[in-house]
C-alpha cells in the first residue's frame, strides 16, 4: 500500500520530497558510474560559485532562496569534500566568504559535460509527462509567493470554523443560554444594568414581543453564542445582546452571527442598524468594523457602559 499517495493533496509535501529523494539517489549513480563522490544536492551551490565568486552565505541564500542554515550546512559539506574553500571578507573578518577550491576548480570541466547530458536527459523526461513538473512548480512558487502558506490555512480554516458554525432563531429551551452567556461578559467588564435584567429576563416581551429577533450559534452541538436584534422602528434595527462563550472565541462565531443579524434585518426591510459598546471592548469593535460598521455619533443610551455607537447602513 503507498500511503502517500493515496492522501493526496494532504501529503503533496511529503511526496515532492519523496520524489526529490528518488532523483537525489539515482542522480548521485550517475556521479559514482564517472567515479566522482559528487552529492546531487551540493549542485546549485557549487554551480553558483562556479559563476559568481567569492560570495558571501547572505549573498548565497539571497540568489539561491534557501535558508541561511541550509547553505551554511551544504558549505560545510563541500569544505569537508574539499570542493570549496572559505576565507574571511578583507572589509569584515566576521564575514565568510566562499569559492572553489582548486580542487573544485580541476573538477569543474568533467562536472559541465555530466551537467549538459542530465539537462538534455531531463528535458526529455519532462516533455514526456502528460503535466510539465517545472511549469507546475513555477505556477506553485508564484502562488506561495503572492501569499504565505500560513495566511492562506489561517483564511481557509476561519473559513472552515465557520461553516460548521449553526445559527438558530429563538426557542424558549435556550433562554436560559441567552442571559448566562450574556450575563458572563458584562459581569467581567462591567455592572449588570436594570436594562440587561429586564431584557435578559424576558426576550420574548422585551424583543420578539415588539418586531425583535434573538439568534443563537451552536458549535457541535452547543450553544456558544447569541445576538438579538431589536426593532427600533421600521427601517432601523439595534444589534444587541452580542455574547460567545470565552472558550468558544476564535472560532468566527461572532462574525457569523453579526453578518446574519444584519441580513435578517436586510430581509425586514431595515435600512440601518446601529450598536452601543464600549470602547474597552476592542476585539468586539474590530469585529463590527470588518462586518461594515462605522462609528457615529453617540445619542442617549438606556446603558451607562455604552461610550460608543457605531452603525451599518442597508
Amino acid at each position: 500500500m503507498d500511503l502517500i499517495a493515496q492522501l493526496g493533496p494532504l501529503a503533496f509535501v511529503s511526496r515532492l520530497r519523496r520524489l526529490s529523494d528518488l532523483i537525489s539517489r539515482q542522480a548521485a549513480d550517475v556521479y559514482q558510474s564517472f567515479g566522482i563522490d559528487f552529492d546531487p544536492k551540493w549542485f546549485t551551490l557549487f554551480y553558483l560559485l562556479s559563476r559568481e565568486s567569492p560570495l558571501s552565505v547572505t549573498e548565497i541564500a539571497d540568489k539561491l532562496g534557501f535558508s541561511h542554515p541550509a547553505i551554511i550546512q551544504l558549505a560545510r559539506e563541500l569544505e569537508q569534500a574539499g570542493l570549496v574553500a572559505s576565507a574571511k571578507s578583507g572589509k569584515d573578518n566576521r564575514k565568510r566568504l566562499l569559492s572553489l577550491s582548486e580542487k573544485g576548480k580541476a573538477l569543474l570541466p568533467e562536472l559541465e559535460k555530466i551537467w549538459q547530458a542530465i539537462n538534455e536527459l531531463n528535458t526529455q523526461l519532462i516533455s514526456k509527462q502528460r503535466h510539465n513538473l517545472i511549469f507546475a512548480m513555477e505556477e506553485m512558487e508564484e502562488t506561495l509567493a503572492e501569499e504565505p502558506y500560513l495566511s492562506r490555512f489561517k483564511t481557509y480554516f476561519k473559513m472552515k470554523q465557520r461553516d460548521e458554525v449553526e445559527i438558530l432563531d429563538f426557542d424558549p429551551a435556550y433562554r436560559a443560554s441567552f442571559k448566562q452567556l450574556n450575563l458572563a461578559w458584562i459581569e467581567t467588564y462591567f455592572t449588570v444594568e436594570e436594562p440587561d435584567i429586564q431584557v435578559l429576563g424576558d426576550p420574548e416581551g422585551y424583543i420578539i414581543a415588539r418586531g425583535g429577533r434573538v439568534f443563537f450559534a451552536r458549535y457541535r452541538g452547543e450553544i456558544l453564542g447569541t445576538c438579538a436584534l431589536l426593532k427600533q422602528s421600521d427601517r432601523v434595527f439595534e444589534l444587541a445582546k452580542m455574547a460567545v462563550a470565552p472558550e468558544a472565541q476564535g472560532k468566527q462565531i461572532g462574525k457569523k452571527l453579526c453578518m446574519h443579524a444584519v441580513d435578517v434585518a436586510r430581509q425586514l426591510g431595515a435600512r440601518q442598524v446601529y450598536l452601543e459598546s464600549n470602547t474597552k471592548l476592542t476585539p468586539a469593535l474590530e469585529l463590527y468594523k470588518k462586518a461594515g460598521f462605522y462609528k457615529v455619533e453617540s445619542t442617549p443610551s438606556p446603558y451607562q457602559r455604552s461610550n460608543i455607537k457605531m452603525q451599518i447602513d442597508l
